[in-house]
């Protein structure tokens, strides 16, 4: 049986090992993909320290779902890949045959308790097997680096569009945290909305990213931040709150800014709780938590990306360096996305 390295959960509160494991065979339906890139979620770090029972799942799994790489096999019934063919791979799997996969929603499939990466076997490893569906094509983007797109670039897209018809002329939308998911965030309002886009986070490094990038206003957090962010926007608060951390603290904030028929997305998975109930939110005010994007927002990234109308801030590391890329994430240190390379 032919064999291939690893990145591998192994047990919860213990290091990810290197380890062989069958190469896999694709099914009907299926491909197999010769990895390229892998780029690294802060959510990860989430499973690195967790304990036991922490999720609803347990090792061993390969960790990585931001996915690029090439076509190496196809199962029966796939006649449009060939070998060789760059794809980048969509978040999931997924059912598509619940009512939310069959009506557009595939990012809230109803019987996804698991995905790649998380639960089931992901990207850093030589091989990956995905269903047909959930692979998007590419024409010039390179495989290598072009991973992030199915989260970092997917899942402020899904939030952003889902807020944008609040964002007309004259309004503000705030970002909490401008890393990887926040530099998209800040490039997908400029894209489609009149908004003020104001960036906030801790680390200088990324506010000069975020100016960069469009931002019209940058913030260096402190304990004043929402007074700071308040006295910015007029005593008004923000159309769009867009919290990338998730910690109590940002969520705290994120609320304290929102205004009468406004919307707060929390999408860093920070672990923070908050209180929401009469007198702790503006009127009509939403409040969710931005989960990834369909497949069809997928397609849409990759259009944006092959146009030329995204940045892609990546850090590559060689396989050989994933333990050394997942600690440079977690300090905090990189401004864009940690990608780790399988192929030249």
């Amino acid at each position: 049986m032919a064999t291939m390295t690893a990145f591998r959960m192994i047990r919860w509160e213990q290091p990810p090992e290197y380890q062989e494991v069958p190469v896999p065979d694709p099914g009907p339906g299926e491909v197999r993909v010769r990895m390229a890139g892998v780029g690294l979620c802060h959510t990860d770090i989430h499973f690195l320290h967790a304990r036991q029972g922490a999720f609803p799942y347990d090792p061993p799994f390969t960790l990585g779902h931001e996915n690029g790489g090439w076509v190496d096999d196809v199962g029966a019934g796939v006649t449009d890949l060939e070998a060789g063919k760059p794809v980048l791979v969509g978040l999931g799997p997924k059912c598509w045959r619940c009512f939310n996969c069959l009506s557009g929603r595939d990012n809230i499939c109803m019987n996804r308790a698991s995905g790649r990466g998380w639960g089931q076997d992901g990207g850093l490893a030589e091989y990956l097997v995905v269903p047909r569906r959930e692979l998007v094509p590419l024409v010039s983007l390179d495989p290598r680096i072009v991973g992030p797109l199915a989260d970092a670039g997917l899942t402020p897209y899904h939030a952003v569009r889902k807020v944008a018809p609040k964002l007309s002329a004259p309004s503000t939308a705030i970002l909490i945290g401008a890393g990887g998911l926040g530099g998209y965030a800040i490039q997908y309002l400029k894209l489609f909305s009149a908004a003020r886009v104001i960036a906030v986070d801790t680390a200088p490094h990324r506010l000069a990213r975020a100016r960069e990038l469009g931002a019209d206003e940058v913030v260096e957090s402190g304990d004043d931040v929402a007074d700071v962010l308040r006295e910015l926007t007029g005593g008004c608060g923000a159309d769009a709150v867009f919290d990338f951390v998730g910690i109590d603290a940002t969520m705290r904030t994120a609320l304290a800014l929102a205004t009468p028929g406004g919307s707060v997305a929390i999408v860093g998975a920070g672990g923070g709780t908050v209180g929401v109930g009469w007198g702790s939110l503006p009127p009509l005010c939403e409040v969710f938590i931005a989960f990834g994007g369909t497949t069809a927002d997928l397609h849409a990234v990759v259009a944006l990306a092959e146009a030329g109308k995204l940045h892609m801030d990546v850090q590559l590391f060689p396989f050989a360096e994933a333990a050394d890329a997942y600690a440079r994430v977690e300090s905090g240190e990189l401004t864009g996305r940690a990608v780790v390379t399988l192929a030249g």
